[in-house]
């Protein structure tokens, strides 16, 4: 195999790797908020309609997420969570945008 197809390869598979980093971080984030702050994650999630609902939890979830709060719990696995959601996507998009840009560049050596 040519190293340009082993080095594509390995840019797609390490932006998507950092990308599911970011999705499992946001779960995890959640999982342990609800688990170890039962009245904040309430705060979190209570729909100004009263009814419950998937989207706007996942929205706010991802407000908390980027703001400062989560420092305020002095939390080591809250912190460590938010600091993998905020950084996978920094490294995804360079991977993705150099894979892409080796597919490019090899389509015009043809």
């Amino acid at each position: 195999m040519q190293t340009t197809v082993v080095l594509y390869l390995l840019l797609l598979l390490a932006a998507v790797g950092f990308f599911v980093v970011h999705l499992v971080a946001q779960w995890r984030f959640a999982r342990l908020l609800r688990q170890r702050y039962p009245d904040q994650w309430k705060t979190i999630i209570e729909a100004d309609t009263g009814r419950p609902n998937g989207l706007a939890n996942w929205l706010r979830v991802r407000r908390v997420l980027r703001s400062d709060a989560p420092a305020l719990f002095n939390d080591d696995d809250l912190n460590r969570w938010q600091a993998r959601w905020r950084r996978a996507p920094w490294l995804a998009w360079p991977c993705w945008l150099a894979a892409m840009g080796l597919q490019w560049w090899a389509m015009k050596q043809r």
